[in-house]
C-alpha cells in the first residue's frame, strides 16, 4: 500500500508568530524556517512531542525537516491511506527524541513509525533514511504535485 501526505498551507515562516510556549527547544522568536508563506506543502509525519507538534515535510532547500505544525494549516482533514501511528510511552518513553525532546507519538510512513532509527537519520541527513523519505513522499505527492521534484536541493534539517 502506497503511503499518502497530509496537505499543509504555510502560514508563516518565522518564529515570532508561534506561542512561546510552543517553539521547538533552541528556537525563538527570531528564528526562522525554509518554508514559504501561502504555498502548499506534502507532509510525510507529524511527530506529538513533550511541548509542540512537528510535522516531516520537505523544505525549500530540498531535503527533510522537522518544522512546527503551527507555521501551517492543514487543507487535508483525514489521516492518509497507508499512514502507520505509535504511542511512545510506558518502557517506550523516550526511546525516540528530536533535539533530545522526547517523541510521545508520531503518525506517518511505515519506516517513520517502525524503526526507531529513522527518525535520527533524517536528522543526520544519512543517505539511505533521505531516499526513503523522497520515495515515500513522492509516491504520496503524485504526479504534478507541487512536492514533487527530480532535483534536489542541499539537505535541510528542519533547524532554524
Amino acid at each position: 500500500m502506497r503511503a499518502a501526505t497530509l496537505a499543509l498551507r504555510c502560514v508563516t515562516d518565522r518564529g515570532a508568530f508561534l506561542p512561546r510556549d510552543r517553539r521547538p527547544r533552541g528556537t525563538s522568536a527570531a528564528s526562522a524556517w525554509a518554508v514559504t508563506p501561502g504555498r502548499t506543502y506534502a507532509a510525510a509525519g507529524v511527530l506529538a512531542l513533550a511541548d509542540h507538534v512537528s510535522v516531516l515535510l520537505r523544505d525549500d532547500w530540498g531535503g527533510p525537516a522537522f518544522l512546527p505544525a503551527e507555521l501551517f494549516d492543514r487543507t487535508t482533514v483525514v489521516v492518509p491511506a497507508g499512514w502507520s501511528f505509535a504511542l511512545d510511552t510506558g518502557e517506550r518513553a523516550g526511546r525516540r527524541t528530536l533535539w533530545g525532546e522526547p517523541c510521545v507519538a508520531l503518525w506517518g510512513y511505515p519506516e517513520l513509525v517502525e524503526d526507531e532509527t529513522h527518525v535520527a537519520g533524517l536528522l543526520a541527513g544519512d543517505p539511505g533514511a533521505v531516499a526513503v523519505f523522497d520515495a515515500r513522499l513522492d509516491a504520496g505527492s503524485g504526479p504534478g504535485h507541487p512536492e514533487r521534484r527530480s532535483a534536489r536541493g542541499r539537505p535541510g534539517t528542519g533547524r532554524p
